[in-house]
């Protein structure tokens, strides 16, 4: 009964998932009016409700945790994980509705004192080159931070990003217009052509390597990603390839009191990538490794759980789980999306 009254409310609300949920016009507007500390418990107090709600969402967090993580050793320790994963959740939507609904002078200001660049002459030095930069990063820690810590330091900036509503697509062209940072939407049709024509212009270009959704994988490939065999993407590959560009990653992590750091470095020296040829593999090899140091920074576990057994088969899988997803169930796609 509790779980179909859930179910009830979600679809009187139109609620698709957490992120529609928290981008309700009464919650921007009041997201928009408050102080940081109140606005981020109100978000926890949302997303409490949330997922109070999204039974089914709350279990395919909590499968991946276990499956890659292993099962907690006692029910407390179980809470205490899924507490730390859904607080890093809300963390990135509160950064992501911070800077969608502040005033542009806040966000500037805070962009430039509050995160600071480590590394930052790896991406001065692939710039001198002239041969345009791709900054590979993944859904983790502050990444909403990482285009304004740059723009706002007056890099060539263009960005992939997929906005899941109206509002908020229309705020961001404008905020990035005002910075000279363009922006390309994965999901709007065949973006491979228009990202090399902005490598070539020397540009830096900000994508993921963990955009699951939007994956175009190889049909004879496969990697280790967060301990399960995965089908590689080919679109990372494809890029650096035709584009030559110099290809960097960027994580920016979470310091707190409210202070982050942009890490750049280069996947190809990385030791967690050492002896792989493949862009993609080196980045998810690399993002893997910082996934295991602080699983609360990644908040794209949801996705993770479509390479797990059926909850039936948990009981009979080995501690290491291989499943691979069949390479026709993805949707067309990538970031960017080769032909």
């Amino acid at each position: 009964m509790k779980r179909r009254l859930g179910e009830v409310i979600k679809n009187r609300l139109k609620l698709t998932d957490i992120s529609s949920f928290l981008q309700l016009p009464w919650n921007t507007w009041l997201f928009g009016s408050l102080p940081p500390l109140l606005s981020k418990f109100y978000l926890r107090t949302l997303a409490a409700l949330y997922f109070q709600l999204a039974s089914k969402e709350r279990s395919a967090i909590k499968r991946s945790l276990e499956a890659t993580l292993g099962a907690s050793p006692t029910p407390r320790q179980d809470r205490r994980r899924w507490a730390r994963a859904r607080a890093g959740i809300i963390d990135h939507y509160h950064e992501k509705l911070y800077l969608a609904f502040k005033s542009y002078s806040t966000i500037r200001q805070n962009c430039l004192d509050r995160v600071k660049i480590r590394n930052q002459e790896l991406l001065d030095q692939a710039l001198a080159q002239g041969r345009g930069v791709i900054l590979i990063t993944g859904h983790y820690g502050a990444l909403e931070f990482m285009p304004g810590a740059l723009a706002f330091r007056e890099y060539p900036l263009s960005v992939m990003v997929h906005c899941k509503t109206p509002r908020l697509k229309v705020i961001l062209e404008e905020r990035a217009a005002g910075a000279g940072t363009e922006l390309m939407d994965p999901k709007s049709g065949e973006v491979l052509f228009t990202a090399l024509e902005h490598l070539k212009r020397g540009r830096i270009l900000i994508t993921q390597c963990d955009e699951i959704s939007m994956w175009r994988p190889y049909k004879d490939k496969t990697v280790r990603f967060l301990g399960l065999e995965v089908p590689l993407d080919r679109s990372m590959d494809l890029l650096a390839r035709k584009s030559k560009a110099v290809v960097l990653m960027g994580l920016v992590h979470r310091l707190g009191g409210r202070r982050y750091e942009l890490e750049l470095l280069d996947p190809a020296k990385h030791p967690a990538a050492q002896g792989q040829q493949n862009v993609s593999v080196r980045c998810l090899s690399v993002l893997t490794e910082y996934i295991f140091q602080r699983p609360d920074h990644w908040y794209e576990w949801k996705k993770l759980n479509q390479f797990l057994p059926a909850p039936q088969e948990m009981a009979h899988a080995d501690k290491t789980i291989k499943h691979v997803l069949d390479p026709l169930a993805f949707q067309p796609g990538g970031v960017p999306q080769p032909g």
